[in-house]
Protein backbone atom coordinates (compact mmCIF):
# COMPACT_ATOMS: atom_id res chain seq x y z
CA UNK A 1 0.00 0.00 0.00
CA UNK A 2 1.16 3.50 -0.83
CA UNK A 3 -0.78 6.74 -0.54
CA UNK A 4 0.32 10.09 -1.90
CA UNK A 5 -0.83 13.05 0.17
CA UNK A 6 -1.61 15.96 -2.14
CA UNK A 7 0.97 17.90 -4.14
CA UNK A 8 4.68 17.37 -3.59
CA UNK A 9 6.44 20.26 -1.89
CA UNK A 10 10.03 19.56 -0.91
CA UNK A 11 12.06 21.65 1.53
CA UNK A 12 15.31 22.91 -0.01
CA UNK A 13 17.74 24.96 2.05
CA UNK A 14 20.07 27.64 0.75
CA UNK A 15 23.11 25.40 0.17
CA UNK A 16 21.17 23.10 -2.17
CA UNK A 17 20.46 20.29 0.28
CA UNK A 18 16.98 18.86 0.59
CA UNK A 19 15.33 18.25 3.96
CA UNK A 20 13.44 14.96 4.07
CA UNK A 21 11.47 13.95 7.15
CA UNK A 22 10.74 10.27 7.68
CA UNK A 23 8.47 8.91 10.42
CA UNK A 24 9.40 5.23 10.51
CA UNK A 25 6.41 3.81 12.35
CA UNK A 26 5.83 0.23 13.48
CA UNK A 27 2.89 0.01 11.12
CA UNK A 28 3.35 2.66 8.46
CA UNK A 29 6.21 4.70 7.07
CA UNK A 30 5.34 8.37 6.56
CA UNK A 31 7.09 11.19 4.77
CA UNK A 32 5.64 14.67 4.38
CA UNK A 33 3.93 13.50 1.19
CA UNK A 34 3.66 9.70 1.29
CA UNK A 35 2.31 6.91 3.48
CA UNK A 36 3.31 3.28 2.94
CA UNK A 37 3.26 -0.11 4.69
CA UNK A 38 6.45 -0.76 6.67
CA UNK A 39 7.04 -4.37 5.60
CA UNK A 40 10.48 -5.27 4.18
CA UNK A 41 11.01 -8.56 2.32
CA UNK A 42 14.38 -9.75 0.98
CA UNK A 43 14.13 -11.33 -2.46
CA UNK A 44 17.82 -12.10 -3.11
CA UNK A 45 19.70 -11.63 -6.36
CA UNK A 46 16.80 -12.40 -8.72
CA UNK A 47 15.01 -9.37 -10.14
CA UNK A 48 11.34 -9.27 -9.11
CA UNK A 49 8.59 -9.67 -11.69
CA UNK A 50 6.97 -6.33 -10.79
CA UNK A 51 8.99 -3.18 -10.17
CA UNK A 52 6.39 -1.67 -7.80
CA UNK A 53 7.81 -1.37 -4.26
CA UNK A 54 11.11 -2.93 -5.40
CA UNK A 55 14.46 -1.70 -4.13
CA UNK A 56 17.91 -2.87 -5.29
CA UNK A 57 20.80 -2.25 -2.93
CA UNK A 58 24.26 -3.83 -2.64
CA UNK A 59 23.45 -6.67 -5.01
CA UNK A 60 20.13 -7.68 -3.41
CA UNK A 61 16.51 -7.02 -4.29
CA UNK A 62 13.91 -6.13 -1.67
CA UNK A 63 10.21 -5.37 -1.56
CA UNK A 64 9.61 -2.37 0.67
CA UNK A 65 6.05 -1.34 1.48
CA UNK A 66 4.10 -4.58 1.36
CA UNK A 67 2.40 -5.62 4.61
CA UNK A 68 3.35 -4.80 8.19
CA UNK A 69 6.68 -5.76 9.73
CA UNK A 70 6.82 -7.40 13.16
CA UNK A 71 7.37 -5.05 16.09
CA UNK A 72 10.96 -5.05 17.33
CA UNK A 73 12.64 -3.61 20.41
CA UNK A 74 14.56 -1.07 18.31
CA UNK A 75 15.17 -0.05 14.73
CA UNK A 76 18.98 0.06 14.72
CA UNK A 77 19.79 -3.65 15.05
CA UNK A 78 18.93 -4.51 11.44
CA UNK A 79 19.03 -2.91 7.99
CA UNK A 80 15.23 -2.84 7.65
CA UNK A 81 14.88 0.76 8.84
CA UNK A 82 17.58 1.88 6.41
CA UNK A 83 15.85 0.12 3.52
CA UNK A 84 12.54 1.79 4.41
CA UNK A 85 14.34 5.11 4.61
CA UNK A 86 15.84 4.65 1.14
CA UNK A 87 12.37 3.95 -0.24
CA UNK A 88 11.03 7.04 1.53
CA UNK A 89 13.83 9.22 0.15
CA UNK A 90 13.23 7.85 -3.36
CA UNK A 91 9.51 8.61 -3.16
CA UNK A 92 10.16 12.20 -2.19
CA UNK A 93 13.02 12.85 -4.61
CA UNK A 94 11.54 10.83 -7.46
CA UNK A 95 8.29 12.77 -7.41
CA UNK A 96 10.30 15.93 -8.05
CA UNK A 97 12.34 14.26 -10.80
CA UNK A 98 15.51 14.29 -8.67
CA UNK A 99 17.90 11.31 -8.78
CA UNK A 100 21.06 12.75 -7.19
CA UNK A 101 20.95 14.84 -4.04
CA UNK A 102 22.49 15.72 -0.71
CA UNK A 103 19.85 15.45 1.99
CA UNK A 104 19.34 16.42 5.59
CA UNK A 105 17.49 13.43 7.00
CA UNK A 106 15.07 14.22 9.82
CA UNK A 107 13.81 11.25 11.84
CA UNK A 108 12.19 10.70 15.23
CA UNK A 109 11.96 8.72 18.45
CA UNK A 110 9.21 8.38 21.07
CA UNK A 111 9.32 11.36 23.42
CA UNK A 112 10.57 9.44 26.48
CA UNK A 113 13.20 7.54 24.44
CA UNK A 114 14.63 10.64 22.82
CA UNK A 115 17.40 11.45 25.29
CA UNK A 116 18.85 7.95 25.49
CA UNK A 117 18.24 6.93 21.89
CA UNK A 118 19.05 9.91 19.69
CA UNK A 119 22.81 9.36 19.43
CA UNK A 120 22.37 5.70 18.49
CA UNK A 121 19.79 6.51 15.83
CA UNK A 122 21.88 9.34 14.39
CA UNK A 123 24.90 7.04 14.24
CA UNK A 124 22.85 4.32 12.55
CA UNK A 125 22.00 6.64 9.67
CA UNK A 126 25.39 8.35 9.59
CA UNK A 127 27.02 4.96 8.89
CA UNK A 128 25.13 4.95 5.59
CA UNK A 129 26.29 8.41 4.57
CA UNK A 130 26.58 7.67 0.84
CA UNK A 131 23.87 5.60 -0.81
CA UNK A 132 23.65 4.19 -4.31
CA UNK A 133 20.47 2.21 -4.95
CA UNK A 134 17.62 1.67 -7.37
CA UNK A 135 13.96 2.08 -6.51
CA UNK A 136 11.21 0.94 -8.87
CA UNK A 137 13.74 0.84 -11.70
CA UNK A 138 15.23 4.32 -11.18
CA UNK A 139 18.81 4.81 -9.96
CA UNK A 140 19.55 7.15 -7.06
CA UNK A 141 22.74 8.58 -5.60
CA UNK A 142 22.05 10.14 -2.23
CA UNK A 143 24.39 11.61 0.34
CA UNK A 144 23.11 11.92 3.89
CA UNK A 145 24.82 15.17 4.80
CA UNK A 146 23.26 15.48 8.26
CA UNK A 147 20.91 13.52 10.50
CA UNK A 148 18.49 15.39 12.77
CA UNK A 149 16.68 13.30 15.40
CA UNK A 150 13.44 14.78 16.74
CA UNK A 151 11.01 13.81 19.53
CA UNK A 152 7.72 12.41 18.29
CA UNK A 153 4.44 14.08 19.25
CA UNK A 154 6.23 17.32 20.06
CA UNK A 155 7.27 17.47 16.41
CA UNK A 156 3.66 17.19 15.26
CA UNK A 157 2.76 20.47 16.96
CA UNK A 158 6.14 22.26 16.87
CA UNK A 159 5.10 24.72 14.17
CA UNK A 160 2.10 25.93 16.16
CA UNK A 161 3.58 26.11 19.68
CA UNK A 162 3.64 29.90 19.54
CA UNK A 163 -0.17 29.96 19.31
CA UNK A 164 -0.78 27.53 22.18
CA UNK A 165 -1.60 29.76 25.13
CA UNK A 166 -2.63 28.02 28.33
CA UNK A 167 -2.30 24.34 29.15
CA UNK A 168 -2.51 21.60 26.52
CA UNK A 169 -2.16 17.85 26.52
CA UNK A 170 -0.93 16.58 23.14
CA UNK A 171 -1.57 12.87 22.61
CA UNK A 172 -0.04 10.84 19.78
CA UNK A 173 -1.47 7.29 19.68
CA UNK A 174 1.07 5.44 17.56
CA UNK A 175 1.55 1.84 16.55
CA UNK A 176 3.74 0.74 19.49
CA UNK A 177 3.47 3.57 22.02
CA UNK A 178 1.36 6.59 22.91
CA UNK A 179 3.33 9.78 23.44
CA UNK A 180 1.88 12.46 25.71
CA UNK A 181 3.39 15.95 25.78
CA UNK A 182 2.24 18.58 28.28
CA UNK A 183 2.46 22.13 26.93
CA UNK A 184 2.17 25.31 29.00
CA UNK A 185 1.98 28.62 27.13
CA UNK A 186 3.71 27.15 24.09
CA UNK A 187 6.50 25.47 26.07
CA UNK A 188 6.64 21.66 26.38
CA UNK A 189 7.08 20.63 30.02
CA UNK A 190 9.33 17.57 29.88
CA UNK A 191 8.78 16.53 33.50
CA UNK A 192 5.06 16.17 32.78
CA UNK A 193 5.42 14.40 29.44
CA UNK A 194 5.34 10.60 29.19
CA UNK A 195 5.22 7.61 26.87
CA UNK A 196 2.59 4.91 27.52
CA UNK A 197 2.90 1.33 26.29
CA UNK A 198 -0.63 1.36 24.89
CA UNK A 199 -1.09 1.81 21.17
CA UNK A 200 -2.76 0.62 18.00
CA UNK A 201 -0.94 -2.64 17.26
CA UNK A 202 -1.47 -3.90 20.80
CA UNK A 203 -5.14 -2.87 20.65
CA UNK A 204 -5.63 -4.65 17.33
CA UNK A 205 -4.14 -7.88 18.74
CA UNK A 206 -6.31 -7.65 21.86
CA UNK A 207 -9.44 -7.10 19.76
CA UNK A 208 -8.57 -10.05 17.53
CA UNK A 209 -8.30 -12.30 20.62
CA UNK A 210 -11.58 -11.01 22.06
CA UNK A 211 -13.35 -11.48 18.74
CA UNK A 212 -12.08 -15.06 18.61
CA UNK A 213 -13.59 -15.71 22.05
CA UNK A 214 -16.91 -14.02 21.30
CA UNK A 215 -17.48 -15.17 17.72
CA UNK A 216 -15.21 -18.17 17.22
CA UNK A 217 -13.78 -16.42 14.14
CA UNK A 218 -10.21 -15.41 13.36
CA UNK A 219 -10.61 -11.81 12.20
CA UNK A 220 -7.63 -10.50 10.18
CA UNK A 221 -5.92 -7.41 11.57
CA UNK A 222 -6.56 -5.43 8.41
CA UNK A 223 -10.32 -6.08 8.71
CA UNK A 224 -10.28 -4.82 12.30
CA UNK A 225 -8.43 -1.73 11.08
CA UNK A 226 -10.96 -1.15 8.29
CA UNK A 227 -13.76 -1.08 10.86
CA UNK A 228 -11.72 1.22 13.10
CA UNK A 229 -11.12 3.68 10.28
CA UNK A 230 -14.67 3.36 8.88
CA UNK A 231 -13.44 1.92 5.62
CA UNK A 232 -15.27 -0.74 3.62
CA UNK A 233 -15.23 -4.13 5.36
CA UNK A 234 -16.88 -7.43 4.52
CA UNK A 235 -17.45 -8.28 8.18
CA UNK A 236 -21.06 -8.85 9.32
CA UNK A 237 -22.61 -5.78 10.91
CA UNK A 238 -22.79 -7.45 14.33
CA UNK A 239 -19.06 -8.19 14.23
CA UNK A 240 -18.25 -4.63 13.22
CA UNK A 241 -20.34 -3.28 16.10
CA UNK A 242 -18.47 -5.53 18.56
CA UNK A 243 -15.17 -4.13 17.28
CA UNK A 244 -16.41 -0.55 17.61
CA UNK A 245 -17.42 -1.25 21.20
CA UNK A 246 -13.96 -2.65 21.95
CA UNK A 247 -12.34 0.44 20.49
CA UNK A 248 -14.49 2.66 22.68
CA UNK A 249 -13.38 0.61 25.71
CA UNK A 250 -9.74 1.14 24.84
CA UNK A 251 -10.14 4.86 24.42
CA UNK A 252 -11.90 5.04 27.78
CA UNK A 253 -9.04 3.04 29.29
CA UNK A 254 -6.47 5.45 27.85
CA UNK A 255 -8.38 8.48 29.12
CA UNK A 256 -8.64 6.87 32.57
CA UNK A 257 -4.91 6.18 32.66
CA UNK A 258 -4.14 9.77 31.75
CA UNK A 259 -6.38 10.96 34.57
CA UNK A 260 -4.76 8.52 37.00
CA UNK A 261 -1.34 9.83 36.04
CA UNK A 262 -2.33 13.27 37.29
CA UNK A 263 -3.58 15.08 34.21
CA UNK A 264 -6.67 17.20 34.86
CA UNK A 265 -8.60 15.89 31.87
CA UNK A 266 -11.72 17.90 32.72
CA UNK A 267 -9.90 21.20 32.32
CA UNK A 268 -6.99 20.73 29.92
CA UNK A 269 -7.15 21.45 26.23
CA UNK A 270 -6.51 18.09 24.55
CA UNK A 271 -5.07 17.67 21.05
CA UNK A 272 -4.87 14.22 19.47
CA UNK A 273 -2.38 14.10 16.59
CA UNK A 274 -1.39 11.65 13.86
CA UNK A 275 -3.14 8.46 12.83
CA UNK A 276 -4.43 7.79 16.33
CA UNK A 277 -6.41 11.02 16.16
CA UNK A 278 -8.81 9.25 13.79
CA UNK A 279 -9.54 6.65 16.48
CA UNK A 280 -9.79 9.26 19.23
CA UNK A 281 -12.16 11.37 17.15
CA UNK A 282 -14.54 8.50 16.43
CA UNK A 283 -14.36 6.48 19.66
CA UNK A 284 -13.64 8.90 22.51
CA UNK A 285 -16.46 10.85 24.07
CA UNK A 286 -16.09 12.13 27.62
CA UNK A 287 -13.78 15.07 26.88
CA UNK A 288 -15.03 15.97 23.41
CA UNK A 289 -16.00 19.52 24.38
CA UNK A 290 -12.35 20.55 24.79
CA UNK A 291 -10.56 18.12 22.49
CA UNK A 292 -9.25 18.73 18.97
CA UNK A 293 -8.18 16.14 16.39
CA UNK A 294 -5.33 16.66 13.93
CA UNK A 295 -5.78 13.54 11.79
CA UNK A 296 -2.85 14.13 9.43
CA UNK A 297 -0.87 10.87 9.48
CA UNK A 298 2.12 12.81 8.15
CA UNK A 299 2.12 15.35 10.99
CA UNK A 300 5.29 14.07 12.66
CA UNK A 301 7.22 13.81 9.37
CA UNK A 302 6.25 17.38 8.51
CA UNK A 303 7.27 18.44 12.01
CA UNK A 304 10.66 16.77 11.61
CA UNK A 305 11.24 18.82 8.47
CA UNK A 306 10.16 22.01 10.24
CA UNK A 307 12.57 21.40 13.14
CA UNK A 308 15.44 20.35 10.86
CA UNK A 309 15.00 23.50 8.79
CA UNK A 310 15.16 25.61 11.94
CA UNK A 311 18.36 23.84 12.92
CA UNK A 312 20.29 23.86 9.66
CA UNK A 313 19.26 27.18 8.21
CA UNK A 314 16.46 29.55 7.46
CA UNK A 315 17.03 29.72 3.70
CA UNK A 316 14.19 27.59 2.33
CA UNK A 317 13.75 27.68 -1.43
Amino acid sequence: MRIQKGGIEMVKIGDGRYVIGFDDGYQLGKTANYIFDNGVHMLGSVEPTLKENSLFYEGEYFKVGEGRAAITEDKVSSDAAMLRTMAAIAMELGSAGIRRAEVVLAVGLPFSDYGRGKLGLADYYARHGSLAFSYEGDDYEVGIAKVVVCPQCYSAIAARLGNMKGDYLVVDIGSKTTDVVYVHDGLPIESRSITIEKAMVKWMKEIQREMKVQTGKDIPEDEVMKVALKEGSNLPGAHAELIRGMLRERMRSLELELAERGYSMDYLNIIYVGGGALIARDYAGRYRSHAAYDCDLCANAKGYEFLARQLVGKGAA
